[in-house]
């Protein structure tokens, strides 16, 4: 339905824009219009050629083109040509108000010469200011239909009173019904060729995870083969490294570094090129080494990975995870072995072990029947026990390694095992106390392991560094034992309590003088030498002494028992130090 607005009095008529044309011209224009918007498939500039092109076949001050929002219940400006304001350039005006919200209910063309007064038109007050700031007097406009669907509005209007002829009312119907199906069509080929990118993101993205898929499987193959040749952590991140061109690094859960896939720093080492980062510095990547529940540690890359890449460098991981248990697995079974033979051999529990078997056994570890062996117990932290078992099982050659009631026990038939031990405990900055007994025949093993402890005990009682010979302590190492484990009886000692006691009285120096008395055989000379005192000084204490533990104290039998008391008290407190 078309409608048109009374001019108010005394005004001219507006001359009609296409008066002067004839009907052929605007046919002529309508046809290459068609021409242009059928060969348009880019929305944003069919819509700017729509409202351009209608513009100019009116000769309007404006035109714009609008769609509808069902959603919203409203219509809004999608493209304009000619007009000046930034808010009418995007208004949304509700289906039913305004020329414009008229038009795109579809029922009809519409036009109005002096928007602000007609009574027609639903106005709504916010619209209008925004038409009068435009200074818009004159709207006409045409529905966009397809297949019975309003999809818009197409709109002419001008900054005058006007009355638009029919031609022009029927040439912008007409510029609307093309339109109208060119804007579908265009925005059909924009939804199908977002369809077809989405669908060549999607199928680009397959490819990539089908390539991503193809390198994961194939490093599991290559890293199940190095796990089950050989349970080889370090050959594990080699191999991690080369597929993802860095170096890695694996740390156990308190960040001691456990491996990395660099060369041995004993091995020859071209120099890292410029732009290779250190691999122990400043790791750009790190994924968790775990198994179940368990955290096993920690593994680094030295570059910053992407999501692909961190998804192999994750695979490393599980595969890192796995060497490691089946290298404690091993470890487990080769401690739980040597568990076995240390207890054969020692005669725990009373096993009869048929010669055949421990033979065997002991070959397996590089010792043999005839050997003669020494027995070493190493006094250890328990909190440490383990990673120490590992470092001594590495530095420990022809050798029976394993935890023994309150030390590690090593049965060796290495006459350097001490060097070896002196030079791990250096390396790794240990306190190194240790007891010794051997070398001795199969046969004697249990005896040279009882000396070694009683020497390990003694150390430990005088809180003392050192490795100690336990066939060196004689009697004394024996008490030493007695007085560790609280089983020395006072009586064996308390031949020399007075003088301990006169000592703490008087700040006096007799128990170390009877000391050395007894261990240089009687030599007031050499007495003197070490105390460093005249000899008959020497001679006064020894009748002080005389007094106070009665006579014979320095002649069989009672000698002997007054020596090995000094000898405790010695090994106690330091008297010949």
């Amino acid at each position: 339905m078309e409608h048109t607005s009374a001019e108010g009095p005394g005004e001219p008529a507006a001359a009609s824009g296409a008066s002067h044309r004839s009907r052929e011209e605007l046919l002529r224009v309508l046809l290459d219009t068609a021409t242009d918007l059928t060969a348009l498939r880019d929305v944003e500039a069919l819509l700017q050629a729509i409202v351009r092109r209608t513009r100019a076949i009116v000769v309007a001050d404006m035109a714009y083109i609008s769609l509808n929002d069902p959603a919203r219940g409203d219509t809004y400006i999608r493209r304009s040509d000619g007009v000046a304001t930034a808010a009418y350039r995007t208004l949304r005006m509700p289906l039913g108000a305004g020329v414009l919200g008229q038009v795109a209910t579809g029922l009809a063309p519409y036009q109005t010469s002096q928007y602000a007064e007609d009574d027609a038109i639903a106005h709504d007050p916010e619209v209008d200011e925004i038409v009068r700031a435009e200074g818009v007097h004159a709207i006409m406009g045409a529905p966009l239909t397809v297949a019975g669907k309003v999809i818009g509005a197409l709109i002419v209007a001008d900054r005058r009173p006007r009355r638009y002829s029919p031609e022009e009312v029927g040439v912008v119907e007409s510029v609307a019904a093309q339109a109208a199906v060119a804007i579908d069509n265009s925005l059909r080929f924009e939804e199908i060729a977002r369809h077809a990118e989405r669908l060549d993101r999607e199928q680009r993205r397959s490819a990539a995870e089908l390539t991503l898929a193809t390198r994961v499987l194939e490093l599991d193959r290559r890293l199940m083969d190095a796990v089950m040749v050989a349970p080889d952590v370090r050959r594990v991140l080699t191999l991690g490294a080369g597929v993802l061109d860095c170096d890695l690094r694996l740390s156990d859960p308190a960040g001691v570094v456990l491996a990395t896939s660099e060369p041995d720093r004993s091995e020859p080492r071209d120099p890292p090129a410029p732009s290779r980062p250190d691999p122990l510095e400043r790791p750009a990547t790190v994924v968790a080494v775990t198994a179940a529940t368990e955290h096993l540690g920690t593994l680094a890359a030295s570059a910053a990975l992407d999501e692909p890449e961190r998804a192999l460098l994750e695979r490393v991981a599980v595969h890192a995870a796995l060497a490691l248990l089946f290298a404690r697995a091993e470890e487990d079974a080769d401690l739980r072995g040597q568990h076995e033979l240390h207890d054969d051999l020692l005669g725990v529990g009373g096993r009869d072990v048929p010669r055949e078997r421990l033979d065997r056994r002991m070959r397996r570890w590089g010792l043999h029947p005839d050997d003669r062996l020494w027995c070493v117990a190493v006094a250890t932290p328990p909190a440490d026990l383990r990673p120490r078992l590992q470092v001594l099982r590495a530095a420990a050659a022809r050798s029976v390694l394993t935890a023994h009631e309150d030390h590690v026990c090593l049965v060796t038939a290495d006459p350097a095992w001490e060097e070896s031990l002196r030079r791990t405990a250096a390396r790794n900055g240990w306190r190194l106390r240790v007891g010794s007994g051997g070398p001795a025949p199969l046969g004697g093993l249990a005896d040279a392991h009882r000396r070694a402890q009683l020497a390990l005990g003694s150390l430990v009682t005088l809180d003392r560094d050192g490795v100690l010979d336990g066939g060196e302590l004689g009697m004394l190492g024996a008490l030493l034992g007695l007085a560790r484990s609280g089983e020395l009886p006072p009586s064996l000692t308390a031949g020399i309590d007075p003088l301990v006691a006169y000592d703490a009285e008087r700040s006096a120096d007799l128990t170390r003088t009877a000391f050395y008395y007894l261990e240089s055989d009687g030599n007031v000379a050499r007495v003197a030498e070490l105390l460093h005192l005249h000899r008959n000084t020497v001679r006064q204490r020894l009748e002080r002494i005389g007094l106070l533990l009665g006579p014979g104290w320095d002649v069989s039998p009672r000698r002997l028992d007054t020596h090995l008391a000094l000898r405790v008290r010695d090994a106690q407190v330091g008297l010949g130090r």
